[in-house]
């Protein structure tokens, strides 16, 4: 279900202009359901903390 539903809402969204979409997983569930609708890693994101 889950693949389902990203692959409809990823869908709507080329279908409406979107050039690409950003998708952040939380797991190796949620990542493995990414894979199955076909997307792959195509970039990372870096997380910095300024000390006060």
């Amino acid at each position: 279900m889950a693949a389902a539903v990203t692959a409809s809402l990823a869908e709507a969204l080329f279908a409406r202009g979107a050039r690409s979409v950003w998708l952040e997983y939380s797991g190796e569930g949620s990542r493995r359901v990414y894979e199955r609708v076909g997307f792959r890693p195509g970039g990372n994101r870096l997380y910095l903390t300024l000390e006060e």
